[in-house]
């Protein structure tokens, strides 16, 4: 039984919407809702209500969802992508000149013009390392 406040004859023509009915139910549905004007007029009003409360769209995420899905993720990463490329290719003259920079003015201060020296690995020579013991100060 759905409900205790509702009749028989109502639970019959409730059941009826949602569950296919036997024989004998179909006819005793029939012949109440042909001598009962109060049961017709429920009905009215439930079908009323149902309409209104159901939903017009299936909760589904509809067909090809999971494609959808992977695209806009494929787009967004082939967005950054160029970004990241556009980065670097906005910036790569810049980083280009100060690695110039950087290797003229280790080939104007370096003694040897070899490429350990050039590149700024060169040992430095023994004379131009000035050592300060600090522990001699401390013990004194």
């Amino acid at each position: 039984m759905i409900d205790e406040g509702l009749s028989k004859h109502e639970e019959l023509l409730l059941k009826s919407w949602d569950a296919p009915l036997s024989g004998e139910e179909k006819t005793l549905l029939v012949a109440q809702m042909q001598q009962n004007a109060s049961l017709r007029w429920q009905s009215e009003q439930y079908l009323k209500i149902r309409d209104t409360l159901h939903r017009t769209e299936r909760d589904t995420f509809g067909p090809f969802f999971a494609e959808r899905i992977l695209n806009v993720i494929k787009n967004r990463s082939e967005k950054i992508e160029y970004l990241i490329f556009f980065f670097f290719k906005k910036y790569q003259v810049l980083v280009l000149g100060i690695l110039v920079a950087l290797l003229i003015s280790n080939i104007l201060l370096t003694d040897q013009l070899t490429i350990k020296g050039i590149l700024g690995l060169e040992q430095p020579a023994t004379e131009d390392v000035y050592t300060i013991d600090v522990y001699d100060n401390l013990t004194k």
